[in-house]
C-alpha cells in the first residue's frame, strides 16, 4: 500500500516490446477524460542523456551539488541522487501529490501494486508475485487473477478507478441537526414523495463508496440499510459530525454532504471529486463558504480536536491551520438548505419546477 495521504501508485509491467507504453497512453487518456488527474512515470534501470556525463547538470553534481534540475520552456526535469526505490520515488510523490493516480511504466522489482501486460503466446513474468493485481492478456495466463482483454479498455479503466481512485474516498451524510426551528427531522421532509436524505444519499452513493450517515438518532435511519453512527464528540454542531465522519472513516478522504441539500447536482459533486487530492479541505464558495458540501482529509483531525477542546465550533477556524482548496461558484441556489418552514416551502417549489 502507498503511504497515507499520497496518491495511489500502480505499475504497468511486462516484457520488452509488450506494448506497455501504448497501454499507459490509452489508460491516461481514458482516466483523464473522466476528470481524473493522472501522472505518468517512466521507470528505467539505465542512465539517460538528459543527465549524461558532460551535461551541465552532471557538472553541478560533480562539483558537489546535492541535486540538479533542468528547467526548460515548458517543463522541469529533476535530477535527484537516491539509492533505494523509496528514496528515488519520494520527489515524484511530492510533485504529484494533487493527482488521483500515479501510473508507472516498468518497475517489476520495485513496484508494489502491478498489472502485467502479457502478449499473445507469452508466459507471465510475475507468476507468484504477491503484488500482481491483474493481467492484460488475450489468454488465461494467470488463473485466479482478474484478466482484461487488451481491446477492452473500458473494463480495465473501471477496475483501476474502483480499486485505486474511488477507494481513496468515502462519503458521509450529515443528519445530526436538531431541526429545532422546523419541529421535525428535516432529513425526512419530502420532495415528490421522497425524503431529502434519500435524494442526497442517492447522489453521493453514485460517486463514492462506502457511505455512512452521521446522526445522533441512528435508529431513525435503519430502514435505509446504510450504516449510521452518532457523534463521538457531541454538542459542537457540524464540527461534531465532520469529526465523527473522519474518525470512523477507513479512507483518507471523506465527501461530507448535509442531508438537507436536495438541489445539489451530480455535476457539483463531481467537481469536488476532481479537485480534492492533496488538500486537507476542498469546498465551494459563492458569497459564503459551503463546508457541508466538501471533501475533508483525515489530516484535519488534530486541528478539529483542538478546536473542540477549546470550545471553538466554527468550521472556518480550521482554514488557517490546513491546506484548503476553494472552488468559486455562482450556483448559490444549489446549496439552499432547510432550516425553517419557509425554506422547505421555497425548496419544494424550486425542486418541483426543475
Amino acid at each position: 500500500m502507498q503511504p497515507p495521504g499520497t496518491p495511489p501508485v500502480l505499475h504497468i509491467v511486462g516484457r520488452k516490446r509488450a506494448g506497455k507504453t501504448e497501454l499507459m497512453i490509452r489508460l491516461i487518456r481514458s482516466l483523464s477524460a473522466q476528470g481524473y488527474r493522472v501522472a505518468g512515470v517512466r521507470h528505467s534501470p539505465h542512465n539517460h542523456l538528459l543527465d549524461a556525463e558532460g551535461s551541465d547538470t552532471a557538472a553541478y553534481k560533480k562539483a558537489g551539488a546535492i541535486g540538479a534540475a533542468l528547467i526548460t520552456a515548458s517543463e522541469t526535469n529533476l535530477f535527484y541522487p537516491a539509492s533505494g526505490w523509496d528514496e528515488k520515488f519520494l520527489p515524484v510523490r511530492h510533485t504529484f501529490n494533487h493527482c488521483h493516480l500515479i501510473l508507472v511504466e516498468g518497475g517489476i522489482k520495485e513496484g508494489k501494486e502491478k498489472i502485467e501486460l502479457i502478449p499473445p503466446g507469452e508466459s507471465p513474468l510475475l507468476t507468484g508475485d504477491c503484488n500482481l493485481r491483474a493481467v492484460v492478456s488475450t489468454h488465461d495466463a494467470a488463473p485466479g487473477l482478474p484478466r482484461f482483454d487488451p481491446a477492452d479498455l473500458d473494463r480495465l479503466s473501471t477496475f483501476i478507478e474502483a480499486r485505486y481512485i474511488r477507494a481513496a474516498i468515502s462519503g458521509a451524510i450529515m443528519a445530526g441537526g436538531r431541526s429545532s426551528r422546523l419541529g421535525v427531522n428535516k432529513a425526512f421532509l419530502k420532495f415528490h414523495d421522497r425524503p431529502a436524505v434519500e435524494l442526497v444519499l442517492e447522489k453521493v452513493s453514485a460517486l463514492v463508496s462506502p457511505v455512512v450517515i452521521i446522526t445522533n438518532s441512528p435508529a431513525e435511519f435503519r430502514h435505509l440499510n446504510i450504516p449510521a453512527a452518532p457523534d463521538i464528540r457531541p454538542g459542537c454542531g457540524p464540527l461534531s459530525g465532520i469529526h465523527a465522519a473522519l474518525s470512523l472513516s477507513a479512507t483518507e478522504y471523506v465527501l461530507v454532504v448535509s442531508c438537507d441539500l436536495p438541489l445539489l447536482t451530480p455535476q457539483i459533486l463531481r467537481a469536488l471529486l476532481s479537485a480534492y487530492p492533496g488538500y486537507d479541505i476542498t469546498l465551494y464558495k459563492h458569497a459564503l463558504f459551503e463546508p457541508l458540501c466538501a471533501v475533508y482529509r483525515r489530516t484535519c483531525l488534530p486541528a478539529l480536536e483542538e478546536l473542540i477542546d477549546h470550545g471553538e465550533y466554527r468550521i472556518i477556524d480550521l482554514f488557517p491551520e490546513l491546506s484548503v482548496n476553494v472552488i468559486r461558484t455562482d450556483q448559490k441556489e444549489a446549496f439552499q438548505s432547510i432550516n425553517t418552514p419557509e425554506d422547505y416551502q421555497r425548496l419544494k417549489e424550486k425542486y418541483g419546477r426543475d
